[in-house]
Formats: C-alpha cells, structure tokens, sequence
C-alpha cells in the first residue's frame, strides 16, 4: 500500500513538474486572448527570468501593455481565466487554444538573402581574457533563408532555443534553460517589418567567487 502511495505521488509530481504552462495576451476594456503552451512552468520561469518563484507558485502567466505603452508580464495565480478575461474587460469563459498564431495580424518576413550585423558587445564585470573572446557569442550569421509560416525565429537563429512570444511582432527564447548553467543565453527578437528585424543577446556567465559576467550584444537582419 505504501509502495503503491510513493508511485502515485512520484506520478504526481513528474506529470505536475512537465505541466504546460498558460500565456494570457490581455489589453484593457477588451479582455484577455489565451493559449496553452507546450513549456513548463520551470521553462517560463528560465525565459522570463522569475528566479524560481514562477516555477513554485505557478498560475497564468499574463502580458499586456500598460498605460504607458511598455510590454509588462506578470504571474496570476489568484484569477481564473475568466476572472482574468473579466478583469481585463471581457465577457464570459473565454476560449484556451492549443498552438496556432497568438496574434492574427502577425508580420510574416519574406524568404531570400539576409545579412546579419551585430554591434560591439557591452560587458559588465566580465574578465579581460573572457572579453577578449567574444567574437560569436551572439552566434548571428548571414545567409539564404526560408521562414516557416507562421514565423518561428528558430529558422533565424540557434535551432535548439525555446520560443516564446511576448508581445506582437517580439519573441524571447534561451538556449540553455537550466539554472544550473555556466552560460546562460537569452535571445529577444523584434519584427519590424518583412525585410528588417532586430534583437539583443543577453548572456550570463557564471564564474566562481565572482560576480556574474554580463554581455549584451545588439543585432540586426536586413532582407538584401
């Protein structure tokens, strides 16, 4: 009986661990625009930076724009869906979809040659010889490009990375996802428009009995 307790529990927190994770896009007085993602709560809290407390509290993750116009995101775990929908401004049990397009009007960037640039990176409490290796990092490259469609920045950038969209037109994905890491990669993307797009690589390096090295590196791709 008790052997068979453990495996249940065990099954439990393996199936509660791998759990997807909800996004709610939301924009006041119109209400809230859900989906069900294929990442656990411990993949949103590495790609958003929550230190943990995502992963243990859980709940929706919510993004809207505030007043001011700035992309803000926050975790709700007190809400409901449809109490988010209704804080927000909407009526009724909103839908929560699987996949597809979080947002309809999308910019698709057209197929060809692209040329990447990427500025001068800018260190914080980075060491010298490690500054001086930094041609790479960011791991931009130029080159013929077939997009997927809808756009999915791995067809841009580093295969193996987990996407998320974060607002219309701006995607954010990490490339090593565990806290435990020498090296943590953060890429965010922004579409401009079908022949430009724009983005910063965050990394973090873990060096011991230092302060963590920090190096962000601005880019850009042109449709030649």
């Amino acid at each position: 009986m008790k052997k068979a307790l453990m495996t249940v529990l065990g099954v439990f927190c393996l199936l509660n661990t791998q759990a997807q994770v909800t996004i709610a896009y939301c924009k006041f007085e119109q209400g809230c625009k859900f989906y069900q993602t294929q990442y656990s709560f411990k993949d949103i809290d590495n790609l958003l930076g929550y230190l943990g407390t995502f992963e243990k509290s859980k709940g929706t993750m919510v993004f809207f724009k505030n007043k001011q116009g700035q992309d803000i995101h926050y975790p709700d775990n007190k809400r409901s869906v449809k109490q988010l929908n209704e804080y927000f401004g909407g009526k009724g049990e909103p839908n929560v979809a699987k996949g597809g397009l979080p947002f309809e009007k999308a910019i698709q960037p057209k197929d060809g040659n692209w040329i990447a640039k990427t500025d001068k990176p800018i260190l914080k409490n980075c060491p010298s010889q490690l500054a001086n290796q930094t041609d790479g990092f960011a791991n931009i490259k130029s080159g013929n490009k077939v997009f997927s469609k809808p756009f999915n920045p791995s067809d841009l950038l580093p295969p193996n990375a987990k996407w998320l969209t974060l607002a219309e037109n701006t995607y954010r994905a990490t490339v090593l996802p565990e806290a435990e890491a020498a090296f943590k990669t953060f890429y965010t993307v922004n579409v401009l428009s079908p022949t430009q797009l724009s983005g910063v690589t965050d990394i973090y390096v873990n060096i011991p009995n230092q302060k963590t090295c920090e190096m962000k590196i601005n880019f850009t791709f042109t449709a030649k």
